[in-house]
């Protein structure tokens, strides 16, 4: 399997963007504290404030990269829960190509 590019679009309720951002932050402090584990390559978040909607961007070497994710921040996500305005929407795009940094 190929690498994989996760674009995960989360919208809280107006009221809970500040709640829905701070499990954001737990997300990356749990991520950066487990990338060298099988974590993703990069990971990154952003918000627009004019669609008030959070956007997750993640690359995975495979497909047991993902899993390990996943299971690494599942009681995270499981806490989006009841602060969702809608459905996270995911979208996975395989990777055909992808710049490396140096290795110094």
């Amino acid at each position: 399997m190929t690498k994989q590019h996760h674009h995960v679009t989360l919208t809280p309720q107006p009221d809970k963007i500040d709640d829905a951002r701070e499990l954001i932050m737990q997300c990356e402090e749990r991520v950066s504290a487990r990338r060298r584990e099988n974590g993703p390559q990069s990971w990154f978040a952003s918000f627009d404030p004019d669609r008030k909607q959070f956007h997750i961007e993640a690359l995975f070497d495979n497909d047991a990269a993902v899993a390990f994710h996943q299971n690494n921040i599942k009681d995270i996500v499981d806490a989006f829960g009841t602060m969702m305005a809608a459905r996270p929407e995911t979208v996975i795009r395989h990777v055909i190509c992808a710049a490396q940094p140096p290795s110094n």
